[in-house]
């Protein structure tokens, strides 16, 4: 199924309408695009996967110098509108990013795209491949929704999230989104996206949180660099 069948809308209205769904969306992709300039080097190769309408890699290729985006995704709709927004910078790799074979490159990016994954031993495998494709030195960076461990606090963040959607829709409408998308997505406690990054190697940070949505940050340590 491609994003926009996923979200039940029609893919020109994509740009438009994730805004509507997601709260604090584009300050959020702003931050994972920031976390780029820890990267120690010039025009560097980004691989993004389910790199959707491009949103994110614009944003990276205007916080990393010269960057160049390899675009993953299985939706041809989507690589389309990647390509239209990012011309010569994008090249596209469709597929499915689970089974695709990652290229060599200086970062790994993605932004609600991991959240498909439907168990911890399948994102722990792409983990370690997103690990073992990055130069020393590289990142991994992905935005997406972590839930809160604490039953309270998850609870808030679910009505905080349902708050957002109504200012777009009404209350059942965006009660039956919030239903519908659980049914496909599978969202992670941060404290085990932490420890699934963490077992390959990468070391963690968060660099930005908003209620159940974080941007984290796994980096691979250049062994030839002092700590």
């Amino acid at each position: 199924m491609g994003v926009a069948a996923h979200l039940g809308i029609r893919l020109r209205e994509y740009d438009a309408r994730i805004r509507t769904f997601i709260p604090h969306y584009e300050e959020m992709l702003d931050a994972a695009a920031a976390a780029l300039k820890a990267l120690d080097r010039r025009a560097p190769v980004v691989l993004d996967l389910g790199i959707g309408s491009g949103a994110l890699a614009v944003r990276c290729v205007a916080a990393a110098a010269g960057a160049r985006i390899i675009g993953v995704d299985n939706d041809e709709g989507m690589l389309a509108l990647a390509q239209k927004r990012l011309g010569g910078r994008l090249t596209s790799l469709p597929g499915d990013f689970l089974s695709t074979p990652l290229p060599r490159c200086d970062a790994v990016t993605a932004s609600f795209a991991l959240h498909h994954i439907p168990t911890g031993r399948r994102k722990a495998a792409l983990y370690a491949r997103c690990f073992a494709a990055l130069r020393p030195g590289g990142l991994l960076v992905n935005a997406d929704c972590c839930v809160a461990s604490n039953p309270r606090l998850k609870a808030l963040d679910r009505a905080a999230w349902r708050a957002h959607l109504q200012r777009s829709y009404s209350r059942t409408r965006a009660e039956g989104f919030l239903r519908a998308w659980a049914k496909e997505d599978v969202y992670f406690r941060l404290e085990d996206e932490i420890h699934l990054l963490q077992s390959p190697g990468f070391t963690v940070d968060v660099p930005w949180r908003r209620g159940c949505f974080a941007v984290i940050v796994g980096a691979k340590r250049d062994a030839r660099r002092r700590s």
